[in-house]
C-alpha cells in the first residue's frame, strides 16, 4: 500500500528533521554543561548535576509521552490526527518546562510547535485540494521563529527566567539567521522562485493566512510591549518589525521569475538578491553592536562568527564568478586572511569593552 503525502511527509520530518536537530540539541547541551563547569560561566547558567540529570529526564519522560500517544492513537484507530499528538504533547511539554524550570524540555516543545505548524499548513493546503505553496510555510515558519526571539527579549529580564530567554533567542536568531543566509544565495533565489509556482495565493487557505497574520500580530505586540517597557532599544524594535514584514510579504508572494534565459538573474531576482544580501548583512551587524551595548559576549561571538562565514561564502559565490580562476585562487588566501585578521581585532576589542564595564543585573 503506496503511504500519502502526509505520512511521507511526517516519515521526513520525524527522520531527517526532528531525529538530527535532537541529537544536535542534545550535543550542545552537553559541549554547553561541559563548558560552564570548566570556566564556571555566568551564575545564572550554574546548575547542579543532580539538577541536569533530572532536566535531561523529563525531557526523556516528555518524548516517550509523545511516543506512546502516538502508539494509543493508532492502535485505536486514528481519532486524532498524528499532528494533533504532537501539538497536544508540545504544549504539555511547554506548560512542564515552565513549572519544572527545565530548558532543555522547553526547546524541545518549541521545535516541537513549529514542527506542529508546518505540518499542520500542509494538511490545511491539501484539504483545499490546492498545490502547496511552500514559501508560504517557509515563512511561517521564519515569522514563528521570529516571534520566539520577541518573546526572549520580553523575559530576558525578568527573575528566574534569563535561561529561558536565552533559548527563545537562541532558537530565534539561528532559524532566522539561516533562512536570511541561504536565500541572499544564487541557490535560495532559485529555490524561492520554485516555492512559489503557479502564482498562487497564500489566501486559498485561510487557515495558512489567518494563523500567518496571527503570529505577525503577535510578534508587533510582543516588540510593542518590550519597546514601551523599555527591553529593547529602537533600532533593534524595528529591525524585528522589518524582517516580520519581510518574511510575511514572502508568505503573501506571488509567482516570481527570478531567472533569464542563460541562467542570468532577471530585475526580479537582482531586487530580491538586493533584498535579501542587505537583510543579512544588517541582521549580523545588529547582533554583534546588540551584543555589545547589552554586554552579551555569546551574542557578539555569535554575530562574528555568522559574519565570517558569510564573507567567505559570499567572497566564493561572487569572485569565482566574475574572476579569472588563477586570479581568484592567489587572491584569495591574502583577501581572506586580511578579513578575518581585521574582524578576529574587531572581535577581541568587542569584547574587551564589554569586560571592562561592570554587568548590570536587573533586580
Amino acid at each position: 500500500m503506496l503511504k500519502s503525502f502526509g505520512d511521507l511527509f511526517f516519515d521526513i520530518i520525524i527522520y531527517h528533521i526532528l531525529l538530527p536537530i535532537l541529537f544536535v540539541i542534545i550535543v550542545i547541551i552537553g559541549v554547553g554543561v561541559f563548558w560552564i563547569f570548566r570556566h564556571r560561566w555566568h551564575s545564572r547558567f550554574a546548575l547542579a548535576k543532580e539538577d541536569i540529570v533530572s532536566q535531561l529526564l523529563l525531557l526523556l519522560s516528555f518524548f516517550f509521552l509523545g511516543v506512546t500517544l502516538l502508539a494509543f492513537n493508532r492502535d485505536l484507530g486514528d481519532p486524532l490526527s498524528w499532528r494533533t499528538v504532537i501539538l497536544v504533547t508540545s504544549v504539555l511539554g511547554l506548560v512542564g518546562a515552565y513549572y519544572f524550570k527545565t530548558v532543555p524540555t522547553l526547546a524541545l516543545s518549541l521545535i516541537g510547535l513549529a514542527v506542529w505548524w508546518g505540518t499542520q499548513a500542509v494538511a490545511w493546503l491539501q484539504d483545499n485540494h490546492h498545490i502547496i505553496k511552500t514559501s508560504a510555510i517557509f515563512a511561517g515558519l521564519a515569522l514563528i521563529t521570529l516571534l520566539f526571539y520577541a518573546l526572549g527579549r520580553l523575559q530576558e529580564k525578568k527573575v528566574g527566567l534569563q535561561r529561558f530567554a536565552l533559548t527563545f533567542l537562541i532558537l530565534g536568531i539561528i532559524p532566522v539567521t539561516g533562512a536570511l543566509f541561504f536565500l541572499s544565495t544564487r541557490e535560495g533565489i532559485w529555490l524561492l522562485e520554485g516555492m512559489t509556482p503557479f502564482g498562487i495565493p497564500v489566501s486559498s487557505s485561510w487557515q495558512v493566512s489567518l494563523s500567518s497574520l496571527v503570529v505577525i500580530a503577535a510578534i508587533v505586540g510582543v516588540m510593542l510591549y518590550s519597546a514601551r517597557k523599555k527591553l529593547v532599544p529602537p533600532l533593534e524594535f524595528i529591525a524585528v518589525l522589518g524582517l516580520a514584514a519581510l518574511f510575511g510579504i514572502i508568505a503573501f508572494l506571488p509567482e516570481q521569475n527570478m531567472f533569464a534565459q542563460g541562467g542570468r538573474l532577471s530585475g526580479t531576482g537582482v531586487f530580491w538578491a538586493l533584498v535579501f544580501n542587505l537583510a543579512v548583512f544588517l541582521e549580523l551587524l545588529g547582533l554583534i553592536f546588540s551584543g555589545y551595548f547589552k554586554r552579551e559576549k555569546w551574542l557578539v561571538n555569535l554575530g562574528a562568527f555568522f559574519f565570517a562565514l558569510l564573507i567567505l561564502v559570499k567572497y566564493f559565490d561572487w569572485f569565482f564568478t566574475f574572476l579569472d580562476k588563477s586570479v581568484f585562487f592567489i587572491g584569495a588566501g591574502v583577501l581572506l586572511f586580511m578579513v578575518g585578521w581585521f574582524m578576529e581585532r574587531g572581535r577581541r576589542y568587542i569584547l574587551k569593552g564589554i569586560q571592562s564595564e561592570p554587568r548590570q543585573v536587573s533586580q
